[in-house]
């Protein structure tokens, strides 16, 4: 059957003049959908406000706490002019009328006036969720074709919004003040500025831009040595070479790395009740580091993370191979409910699991909001409630695959030679186990369950078999394991019908629908792409095809726009997961089709999107938190806030300015110390079992002083400092953290262990050093935690505050000034 590309309501139009009963039937449809479309999410299957649904005929007769919808007299002819359902759409008040917050459309209630004084029949379908079109031609997208299914569905509108229209490379603009501009970046900006008459603000100093370099670079402060060098370089390169020299060291990767590991919601964890630790997440966690310092093509990024194992046949022979299996660690990370069978529940988990990944990938991909399309068609986006389901099929072949071996193939053949001998020693073993079982079975005189045998065995033969089972455990710890990961993988023999669900819900399965994408632009089935593997669907790899494809208006566009987010603070598009009607317009929708396609035309380098951004005169402005002066009216920035630390930027910043900081390339996460009343509060913690899953286990405190990535991340238990300084949680997609200014910030920072110690080994280096002053200890304090020397005021201000407190209260202070925690 062809592939359901119509949403539940939806129908075809036919170009030829429609008879009076498919008039009528017509009617009766839009109707129906506008029902559909503006009322079921209230009053539906899973919700029925005043207790009044509206989803079939006989409940909207029925009507609900108000009375009936539409007064139906004796001999069943409804009545117009005392329906209750067109009196509340056509409602002056407010607060009576319907839907809430927004009145229909002249054209949408003269739907439901002519479908009320027409008896208001329903469809002629049995259920308009169980509508199928066996369509043979080939359809348009929404604006060429009439009976593409959204234009249909939708009646033509909602077809406008910006983010459905192709990627286009734009004219770069001609500006006046073009001495200003350092890259392209620079004439968008300005020639909005030029036309409201404003001039853009000057550059920052280059100590500001020292460190604004390294913060946004690396995710740390730089140390004193660097802003000296940096402001007294007097070569013209040296901008570009200090942002290339932190661009190219390892910390790049570690600080944009939760970039993406917050979007793709990353955890340690499965979450739900029993929250286990996931052991092998963390090989995805460095696998993302690596792609990002090797600036790998992001269109292979996310080809790897997708179907990454579709892409090679049998065991990786090379490191690129490897990562293609890692990377699908990403269809593993949305949370687990490894409780559900015990409820036999698992049905429910199955579809969480397969609603959570394609939400996942809508809105951390395509910045599409497919969540509310779970349940019935978009309220405000040109997305259908089987356009959810469509996209969702491509994942139907998915099952965890945590047994798969992740080592190069070489060295696969090397454990398997090596665990030859040992599998032979263990199989004697086994057979001699067997033949004991099978002796007593034998002798009894019924049949008995082997696993019973043991309680009838004689005491020579218990001794026996406690032998052998002693010599098989310890043959198998002198065996070679596999290296396994967090991974999923297809099975054909098992492929899973998707079914538009009703309402959402898996107990209630309608059409099966076939993998496609939105149809608003893409309504006809994919052609499948043989994968190399053949024991595969090839379903992921056409959707990773897909999402990277030119004709995409979506992927170039959400991944410059995060990473314009994490320079700014604010992205060109405000919603970064949101490319929708409800979403932000873009403030300058021209530089972001320039960065779209520039990035398409690197071969999909966002380092070199980094450059473009950072070596612009707009990153480099001075910042203008508030124009109180004529001088700053007078100029424009983008920058026109502070941006506080991110939760990691700080912790590593005060470890990287004390000496603390361990240098550490990945591996498995480090566990802090947490106080008793924060693992009390979690049940998983307190019903650990022998798995040791569950609870929690602090790492040796020598090693616990490393970058913020490599600490663990539960999904039920945040670890509160973090928390503090708004780490988001982790079940579902991060597009953007909050940034809160709130006194808790500011008591863990002045009375917190980590900036007591911190202050404690700062006092102790510079004390350490007997030649120095107490001027000296202070300009020594001074380059350490601010990397700059202190100012005259600052002097006397310290040597006061010293004579009745100590130097690690002094540093305490230093970690807790604006300018410390402020990235200017």
């Amino acid at each position: 059957m062809h592939s359901l590309l119509f949403s539940c309501f939806s129908v075809c139009l036919s170009m030829a003049p429609l008879s009076a009963a498919d008039a009528t039937n017509e009617l009766n449809r839009n109707a129906v959908s506008l029902l559909h479309r503006e009322c079921i999410s209230c009053h539906g299957p899973e919700k029925q406000e005043a207790n009044l649904r509206l989803d079939s005929r006989p409940f909207v007769t029925a009507g609900g706490d108000n009375g009936p919808l539409i007064a139906v007299s004796v001999d069943e002819v409804l009545n117009s002019k005392q329906s209750l359902l067109l009196e509340r759409i056509e409602h002056e008040d407010q607060e009576l009328m319907m839907p809430p917050k927004r009145r229909l459309s002249k054209s949408d209630i003269a739907i439901l006036r002519n479908w009320v004084s027409a008896d208001a029949p329903w469809p002629t379908e049995e259920s308009p969720l169980e509508t199928t079109t066996a369509v043979t031609e080939h359809w348009g997208d929404a604006w060429t074709d009439p009976k593409n299914p959204i234009r249909v569905l939708f009646e033509g509108k909602r077809l406008d919004l910006w983010s459905l229209k192709p990627i286009r490379r734009p004219e770069i603009p001609t500006v006046k003040e073009i001495a200003w501009c350092r890259t392209p970046i620079d004439c968008f900006v300005l020639d909005r500025w030029e036309r409201e008459g404003r001039m853009p603000a000057p550059d920052a100093s280059d100590s500001v831009l020292a460190r604004r370099i390294s913060m946004d670079l690396m995710g740390m402060l730089p140390d004193f040595n660097q802003v000296q060098n940096f402001v007294e370089d007097k070569l013209n390169d040296k901008y570009d070479r200090y942002v290339e020299m932190n661009m190219s060291t390892p910390s790049f990767g570690v600080h944009w790395a939760r970039m993406w590991l917050d979007v793709v919601r990353y955890s340690d964890s499965n979450g739900f009740d029993w929250d286990e630790l996931r052991p092998n997440a963390w090989r995805y966690r460095d696998y993302v580091v690596r792609s990002l310092n090797r600036d790998l093509p992001f269109d292979r990024f996310v080809e790897q993370q997708l179907a990454g194992d579709e892409m090679l046949e049998g065991a990786p022979r090379d490191v690129e191979e490897q990562d293609c299996l890692i990377a699908t660690g990403y269809l593993r990370l949305g949370p687990q409910d490894n409780a559900a069978s015990l409820f036999n529940e698992q049905d429910r988990a199955r579809a969480e699991l397969m609603s959570d990944l394609t939400e996942t990938t809508a809105g951390a991909m395509l910045g599409l909001t497919m969540t509310c399309c779970r349940c019935h068609d978009h309220k405000t986006d040109p997305l259908s409630h089987a356009d959810h389901y469509r996209l969702r099929a491509f994942f139907a072949g998915c099952h965890y695959a945590d047994d798969v071996a992740v080592d190069l193939q070489a060295e696969q053949k090397l454990i398997e030679v090596h665990n030859q001998k040992y599998n032979a020693e263990i199989e004697q073993f086994q057979t001699t186990v067997e033949g004991v079982v099978n002796a007593v079975i034998k002798r009894q005189p019924i049949k008995v369950d082997p696993k019973k045998a043991k309680e009838l065995m004689t005491q020579q033969e218990r001794e026996q078999v406690k032998q052998a089972e002693s010599k098989i455990e310890s043959i198998k710890k002198l065996k070679k394991a596999f290296t396994n990961g967090l991974l999923m993988q297809d099975r054909v023999d098992s492929l899973q019908t998707i079914f538009v669900l009703l309402g959402g819900d898996h107990r209630t399965p309608k059409m099966p629908v076939e993998p496609g994408f939105p149809s608003v632009l893409f309504p006809n089935p994919p052609t499948m792409i043989v994968p190399v593997k053949s024991n595969t669907t090839g379903r992921r790899l056409t959707l990773a095809r897909w999402i990277i494809s030119r004709e995409n208006p979506w992927t170039a566009r959400v991944i410059v726009n995060r990473i314009w987010q994490n320079y700014f603070g604010q992205g060109i598009v405000a919603t970064p997961n949101d490319f929708g009607v409800s979403g932000g317009i873009p403030t300058h929708p021209e530089l972001l089709d320039y960065l779209a396609s520039e990035l398409i035309e690197s071969g999909w380098s966002l380092k070199h999107i980094h450059r473009l951004i950072v070596c612009s005169s707009t990153y480099r402005q001075r910042t203008i938190a508030d124009a109180d002066s004529n001088e700053d009216r007078k100029f424009e920035t983008l920058r026109t806030h502070l941006r506080r630390m991110s939760a990691e930027q700080l912790r590593d910043s005060v470890l990287h300015v004390s000496g603390l900081l361990q240098e550490r390339s990945g591996g498995p996460p480090i566990w802090p110390v947490l106080d008793a009343e924060t693992l009390a509060a979690n049940p998983a913690v307190l019903d650990d079992n022998e798995t040791k899953t569950k609870g929690w286990y602090p790492s040796p405190l020598s090693g616990q002083s490393v970058r913020s990535l490599y600490l663990i991340q539960k999904r039920t238990i945040r670890i509160p400092w973090m928390e503090t300084f708004d780490l988001p949680e982790n079940a579902v997609s991060c597009g953007r953290r909050e940034s809160s200014l709130v006194a808790p910030q500011s008591l863990a920072m002045m009375n917190g262990n980590l900036s007591l110690e911190a202050s404690q080994r700062i006092a102790k280096t510079i004390l350490g050093d007997t030649t120095l002053n107490q001027q000296e200890q202070i300009e020594e304090l001074f380059r350490v935690v601010l990397s700059r020397n202190p100012r005259e005021q600052e002097l006397v201000s310290c040597k006061l505050f010293l004579e009745s407190r100590t130097i690690v209260e002094l540093c305490l202070v230093l970690l807790n000034t604006n300018e410390f925690v402020f990235v200017e």
